[in-house]
């Protein structure tokens, strides 16, 4: 509720509220969600070459899972680290700086033609992942879930790029010859370059953004606060600043005397982390990362072979001569000879396999839009636990459907678990203080990246002998995250406006 006429002295939260909802909220959510985008180019784009740079790089299927995850493994031990500087210097800041560091690496990475270099560079490539958290300490209460509803809508069609960019880019016929590296540069390290453009966007803009003002007023900063609050109240309703009602904000438990800044980092970090684990906030803390490990698992672990897959479901299909078949029964029919002059070394995607993604990219994208629309209604908990228990059924019927067109279909619902994600994440935002807000957040978010380590590693190494296997892990992740998201705190609890 905003502050009465006249009143000059009020919460963060109604502070915020005052600032209206309007340009400024819009032009962050489209940030927020290119930003995200950029991150998910940076750490899977790398899925989309794996069939097309087999033979170059010399890859089995177990290097390729571990090429797919090493991304997650750079993140997962940047994680803690990027919380902490986050949480101390600054989201804008620190998300920025991580987009650029990410796109030179990626730029150096086209360029490689080891796969144990590729290998290590991916691994250093870690963005850091606060947007979230910053993007929703711009934002109320009343609208807080939605905006990132929203951001992540905005993130699923910038995510349009990955698959616009393969289509037209994997297949091109070219190879240039560049006599100084002794390299092929064929399409695919092309596409890796085109991948990292919007890293180095999103990390120049985020550096004319304002700094989070709940960052700002937890380490003490009450007049900058102020001062980045009448900024965005100037935006949104076109009014002068003078007409900005408030000119002090209530200390709370939230605000920190700026003297915490000084402590030794590692002290500061221990600071952090700690009160993560202990009550009130151990439940919740274990929660959020056991659900952020099985969504990940199978969303992104999956992810890893999708493009893989359907490429070798399409060419499976191209033989009129093949009956009904599950998916296990296509990828034993259809496994690839490692060598740089085979013939059937894959060069190409069937056009079949970039509809897929597209039509993965499309639920993604207009899932979150329609989840923005429900969100406040609805609630997060049956969300949340309509999208664990479908795609954990998906995950079973793989096993025994033996439809090819079907099983493309049923993969990616079990892909699209990742939904829930956004949901999730907002709960997070919401559980945790200002204070431990992007700790949580990173700590949550790494154990997911354990998920996509672990589920690409027990993938890469099953798929080929054990493929049936595979596909309960996400069943019973999925089937038992849902049934442990009903003990999440107010996650039932419904917004009306």
């Amino acid at each position: 509720m905003s502050p009465d006429k006249g009143a000059s002295k009020v919460t963060l939260e109604n502070a915020l509220e005052s600032t209206s909802f309007g340009k400024f909220n819009y032009i962050l959510i489209v940030l927020a969600g290119a930003t995200l985008s950029a991150v998910f180019l940076e750490t899977v784009s790398v899925n989309v070459i794996l069939p097309v740079a087999q033979c170059d790089l010399q890859m089995s299927t177990e290097n390729k899972g571990l090429l797919s995850a090493v991304g997650f493994m750079g993140i997962i031990v940047s994680s803690h680290l990027w919380g902490f500087l986050a949480d101390t210097i600054g989201r804008k800041i620190i998300i920025s700086s991580s987009l650029l560091i990410a796109f030179t690496l990626t730029i150096i990475s086209s360029f490689t033609q080891s796969y144990w270099l590729l290998v290590l560079l991916r691994f250093l490539n870690g963005p850091s992942a606060t947007t979230y958290a910053y993007l929703g300490e711009f934002n109320c209460l009343k609208h807080r879930s939605k905006v990132m509803m929203l951001g992540s809508f905005t993130y699923g069609f910038w995510c349009y790029y990955l698959s616009i960019c393969a289509s037209i880019i994997i297949n091109q016929d070219w190879i240039i010859y560049i006599e100084t590296l002794d390299l092929f540069f064929k399409p695919w390290r092309l596409f890796m370059i085109v991948c990292g453009i919007p890293s180095i966007l999103c990390g120049i803009i985020m550096l004319f953004m304002p700094e989070s003002p709940k960052f700002t007023f937890s380490n003490g900063n009450e007049q900058e606060t102020i001062n980045i609050l009448r900024k965005i109240f100037v935006w949104n309703t076109g009014k002068p600043g003078e007409m900005f009602e408030v000119n002090s904000l209530i200390k709370d438990e939230e605000f920190e005397e700026r003297s915490q800044k000084k402590m030794n980092l590692f002290h500061f970090m221990w600071t952090q982390t700690v009160p993560l684990f202990k009550h009130p906030h151990l439940k919740n803390t274990l929660t959020a990362c056991f659900i952020q490990f099985c969504i990940f698992n199978s969303s992104n672990g999956f992810w890893t072979f999708f493009p893989e897959i359907t490429n070798r479901i399409a060419l499976w299909q191209n033989d009129e001569s093949h009956v009904y078949s599950t998916v296990c029964q296509i990828l034993n029919d259809t496994k690839i000879v490692l060598s740089e002059t085979a013939t059937d070394c894959i060069t190409k995607l069937e056009t079949s396999a970039f509809q897929n993604m597209f039509i993965l990219n499309s639920i993604y994208c207009f899932g979150w839009l329609f989840l923005s629309l429900i969100i406040n209604r609805a609630g997060k908990l049956i969300i949340i636990t309509t999208l664990l228990f479908t795609s954990g059924t998906c995950g079973f019927s793989l096993i025994f459907v033996d439809r090819p067109m079907v099983s493309n279909y049923l993969y990616i619902v079990l892909l699209a678990v990742g939904l829930a994600l956004t949901v999730l994440n907002a709960s997070v935002v919401e559980l945790f203080p200002t204070k431990l807000r992007a700790m949580a957040l990173c700590l949550s978010l790494m154990s997911g990246r354990i998920g996509s380590v672990v589920g690409s590693n027990v993938i890469g190494t099953l798929l080929d002998s054990y493929c049936s296997y595979t596909f309960i892990m996400p069943t019973i992740l999925l089937i038992t995250s849902g049934c442990l998201a009903f003990t999440i705190p107010n996650i039932s609890n419904k917004i009306h406006k």
